[in-house]
Parts: structure tokens; C-alpha cells; sequence
């Protein structure tokens, strides 16, 4: 897994959500990832959810022995959904780490348009975000954000007090540096011999 971070809780988390995939090659004494399975190998052909790491190392492996399938979060029916206006989507509900699993089951999409979904659905949650980096009610502005989200706008609103704390202070106040005046003389000076 190229973006993955191995002592990042959150993308722990990540990397454990389940994702559908289709075993390839029989696999012996695998039977037990298929809840329903009743032998003990695992046939070819066979659709199992696994966690995503999983599925990332056995789909690396020469030859894969699976193909991963998109989560339903990322079909076309989500993405019309999150194209039209992805404003009213609850990302809370459909899928708290929806940009980070997106980024990885990315590169799972033949025709690219995972990567333009979350990029559009950014886009026009972005508004939303702001305002719940600034809102005073910051429990119902962040209740439809993903965790991603919620976190953004968390660092968001502790900045705009760190701003707001410092201009009202008032006892730094902005100077030119003496670099820059120093050049703006040397640069004055210049032009007047010319």
C-alpha cells in the first residue's frame, strides 16, 4: 500500500474497512474468510468482503489471487448522488473515513472516476466546512461531516481563535523588516543613478 502511513491510527482504521472482492485462484485450508463457505479450501470465483489490507496484499501478489471490487460507497449510483449535490450526503452515515478508503480503492476503478468523485464531493462540501470551522452551534455543523471532516474543521476553528487571540492582542504589532527596507533603499538608490 503506497499512501499508507503504519503508525497512523486513522489510517489503521482505514485500512480495516471491509471491501468486496472475488478470489481468483482456489485457495487450500482458506475457507474460513467465507462466513458462509462450508469447506475448508476457498474456490475460484468466490466474492468475500475483506478488510482492505488484506485484499491489498493478495491483490499485489504475482499473479493476484484477487480482485477488488469497489465498496458501495464509490458505485455509480453514490457517485451520481455526491455528484448532484454532495451537500446533503451525511458522510457521518455513508462513510466515516470516505476520502482516506477512497484514495485507496482509487487505483481499484478502471475508468477514474473514484478520483473525480472525491475531488468534486470536496469541492462543494468545502462551503459546509468552512462554516462549521466558524459556527458557534458546532454540534449540528458537524454532524453530517466525515471523520476527515471533523477534523479539518476542528483545526480549522482552533486557528481562527490563535488569529483572532493575536490580532486582539494588539501588542505585536507588524513591522517592514530591515532586509527588506535595506533592499527598498538599495533599490532607490539605483534608480536614481540611472
Amino acid at each position: 500500500m503506497s499512501n499508507s502511513n503504519y503508525l497512523s491510527i486513522s489510517d489503521i482504521l482505514v485500512t480495516n474497512e471491509k471491501v468486496p472482492c472475488k478470489f481468483l485462484h482456489d485457495l487450500p485450508k482458506m475457507g474460513f474468510l467465507d462466513p458462509s463457505a462450508t469447506e475448508d479450501d476457498l474456490k475460484a470465483g468466490t466474492n468475500v468482503e475483506i478488510p482492505l489490507w488484506l485484499a491489498e496484499s493478495l491483490y499485489s501478489r504475482r499473479p493476484p489471487l484477487v480482485s477488488v471490487d469497489l465498496p458501495k460507497i464509490y458505485k455509480e449510483a453514490y457517485r451520481e448522488i455526491l455528484n448532484a449535490d454532495a451537500c446533503t450526503v451525511d458522510m457521518h452515515k455513508l462513510g466515516q473515513h470516505f476520502y482516506e478508503l477512497g484514495c485507496y480503492v482509487a487505483k481499484h476503478d478502471i475508468k477514474g472516476e473514484v478520483a473525480n468523485t472525491l475531488v468534486n464531493t470536496f469541492r462543494q462540501r468545502f462551503k459546509m466546512l468552512l462554516s462549521a470551522s466558524v459556527s458557534s452551534d458546532s454540534v449540528g455543523a458537524v454532524q453530517p461531516l466525515s471523520t476527515s471532516e471533523r477534523t479539518r474543521a476542528a483545526e480549522a476553528a482552533t486557528t481562527e481563535r490563535a488569529l483572532s487571540g493575536w490580532l486582539q492582542r494588539g501588542d505585536c504589532p507588524l513591522q517592514t523588516a530591515n532586509m527588506v527596507a535595506n533592499h527598498r533603499k538599495r533599490k532607490r538608490a539605483e534608480m536614481e543613478m540611472l
